[in-house]
């Protein structure tokens, strides 16, 4: 078997690198219209007729000259690697900024090609390019591609399948600028690079690295208007984006915009997921009815009925609501206005310590905190990440949504309820800018960062990346968390089934059950906070993951009744059987979300920040304050509204 060659994919975040990835491999990854997408290499295999190629797509970056970890992974790879062939990706719609980066590369004397992507943003722009002569400009091939669209990726794979990789002639062509004073000669660029990344930086390097860009800009610049035109159409683009920009952007509409924006996403969600999850529990309560009314074998009908029918509906009821919220999310990011929100956020939040790369992992933290954590790679300073880092908790992620959705319905009223999920979200923001505020003044740095990025254009957004968007959410959920809830509700139901008496297992009613002595033994602690030991075992499961608390009191609930009902009908109409007084009270429903809100209930989390910080006391340190800060909040809620 021929040995499998390596090709790069270099390009500036938000070019459409990893879009390109997904066309050449046939890899899904998360793909946005926002810059910071892929924080990591990574890896895919391109098969053609002759040669399998690995194709490797490198983090977004906007020089060689590396600011933060994931840049530094680009500017390894080129020094330190072999690799066959480097695939730089433009973005159409700013080449001149993307061909700064590009001219770098070039200059390490590799074998290399452009494509320059996203090309339908040319004509919206009114702008032409005469491809072949910015190919004879450049010295390499050069292709237009809508990776979106899959359009141009036919000529790309043909040249990869049957050329030659060459490398094209040094760009640059002044390597005397880059005279290294410890031996007095003059370095090629590759050596320079090599030369600057193992050296701390100093009056000599930056001044030779500002005269570089300058005389990069230059040359670009001369080579752009030989090789590009614009028309009246441009002109009409332009100011038809800035006359958004000034309502997106502007300090106090801007601010408005943007929560009346994220009222009507919270608002929407509710309305409309509630009719597929009413009629996904109606479907799971009726299965578990009907199975039921079979009584051979006993047994097995009640574990399939009790365990394994409400863990399964636990998973699959909230698959609605977690599907619309990628929906709009993906809309606001496909559309360019999450880029705004990040511009517009930016000098606000280095009030708190916070860079303003800080902004998207905080964002992609109310997905999931775990490729959030990994995600602060792109953030410069070791304060900034570290502060990142430790406030990703506070975000809500997508865990909490089931937990939410389940108690926001049935102790909130309804006109109410998107309001309350609004302000969770809004309590999480709160308080991770008050942690981060709290770090900022304990923790003692002179780093400095900046924020330096381009706001997209505003676009439709693409159908297949939306679905790819939800997908990339849906199924990992239920294949990852689907597995562990289903696990945990057949050993709920174990445990809630059976109990020994005169040292032998048998039968037994859940009050006299294995999880009823556990329960009750934990519920002094509890009780305070309006909750009973049922609850108590639902909190207990789910600090392995908070999605399992619905599963659990699913499991309960259905061991516990014999009625007929959906799993909602049978939490909401639960009563203390001393006083009989609902359980799920407006007051025991905020305390409850309170505590959701702000306790770290996430052993992959809690893994994840260990292997970002590299040590346990950022992991316990945060899992004991969330703790505290989520025991007091719901402790004091219920006393407030008791």
């Amino acid at each position: 078997m021929a040995e499998i060659k390596k090709i790069l994919l270099i390009g500036n975040p938000n070019s459409g690198k990893s879009s390109l990835f997904n066309q050449l491999t046939g890899i899904f990854q998360k793909i946005a219209n926002y810059p910071g997408v892929t924080t990591e290499k990574k890896s895919g295999i391109l098969k053609t007729s002759h040669q399998d190629f690995e194709i490797i797509d490198l983090p977004g970056c906007y020089s060689l000259y590396p600011n933060s970890i994931d840049e530094k992974v680009v500017i390894d790879e080129l020094i330190n690697h072999h690799s066959e062939l480097i695939i730089f990706v433009a973005d159409a719609s700013n080449l001149q900024r993307s061909l700064l980066l590009y001219t770098q590369v070039a200059d390490c004397y590799l074998p290399n090609i452009v494509v320059i992507n996203m090309a339908d943003e040319l004509s919206r722009k009114g702008e032409e390019i005469d491809i072949e002569f910015l190919s004879k400009e450049l010295g390499v091939p050069v292709f237009l591609a809508n990776s979106k669209k899959g359009e141009g990726i036919d000529a790309i794979i043909h040249f990869i399948e049957y050329r030659d990789f060459k490398a094209n002639e040094y760009f640059f062509g002044n390597s005397d600028l880059f005279e290294n004073k410890t031996n007095d000669h003059a370095l090629n660029y590759r050596e320079w690079q090599q030369y600057v990344y193992e050296t701390a930086n100093n009056a000599i390097i930056e001044n030779t690295k500002r005269k570089e860009i300058i005389f990069r800009y230059n040359k670009i610049e001369k080579i752009l208007q030989l090789t590009t035109r614009k028309t009246a159409k441009a002109f009409k683009r332009l100011r038809w984006t800035d006359r958004l920009d000034q309502w997106a952007l502007h300090p106090i509409i801007g601010y408005l915009l943007l929560f009346l924006i994220l009222f009507a996403v919270f608002q929407t969600l509710f309305t409309l997921a509630s009719y597929p999850m009413e009629w996904l529990d109606s479907l799971f309560g009726a299965i578990a009815s009907y199975l039921q009314t079979f009584e051979n074998p006993k047994w097995f009908i009640e574990f399939l009925a009790e365990a394994v029918i409400p863990g399964i509906g636990g998973v699959l009821i909230f698959i609605p609501q977690i599907a619309l919220l990628f929906l709009l999310n993906t809309f606001l990011e496909e559309s360019g206005y999450m880029a705004r929100i990040v511009f517009l956020l930016d000098r606000f939040m280095r009030r708190f310590g916070l860079s303003g790369k800080s902004i998207l992992p905080l964002l992609s933290g109310n997905a999931c905190a775990i490729p959030a954590m990994a995600s602060t790679k792109a953030i410069p300073t070791h304060k900034e990440r570290l502060i990142t880092i430790l406030t990703i908790p506070f975000m809500t992620c997508s865990a909490r949504l089931p937990v939410y959705a389940l108690l926001i319905s049935i102790t909130i009223p309804l006109k109410f309820q998107g309001a309350t999920l609004l302000g969770l979200y809004l309590l999480g923001v709160i308080f991770a800018l008050l942690f981060a505020w709290i770090l900022d003044k304990n923790i003692q740095t002179k780093e400095k960062s900046f924020l330096i990025m381009e706001l997209p254009p505003y676009r439709l957004p693409s159908f297949r990346n939306v679905v790819t968007n939800i997908k990339n959410a849906v199924i990992p959920f239920v294949m990852t968390a689907g597995k562990f809830i289903i696990s945990i509700s057949i050993i709920l139901w174990l445990l809630g089934s059976f109990r020994f008496e005169n040292r032998q297992l048998e039968r037994t009613h859940i009050e006299n059950s294995f999880l009823s002595q556990i329960g009750k033994s934990i519920e002094p602690v509890i009780k305070p906070l309006g909750y009973d030991w049922k609850i108590g075992i639902a909190l207990l499961s789910s600090f392995a993951a908070r999605e399992v608390f619905v599963s659990t009191l699913a499991t309960l609930y259905q061991i516990d009744s014999e009625d007929e009902g959906t799993i909602f009908e049978k939490i909401k109409s639960q009563k203390h059987p001393n006083t009989n007084q609902p359980v799920y009270t407006l007051a025991a429903g905020v305390s409850l979300l309170l505590f959701y809100a702000f306790a770290l209930q996430c052993m992959s989390t809690l893994a994840a920040m260990k292997k970002e910080t590299g040590s346990w006391k950022y992991p316990l340190f945060s899992f004991l304050v969330m703790f505290v800060l989520a025991y007091s909040s719901a402790f004091a809620a219920y006393n407030i509204f008791k």
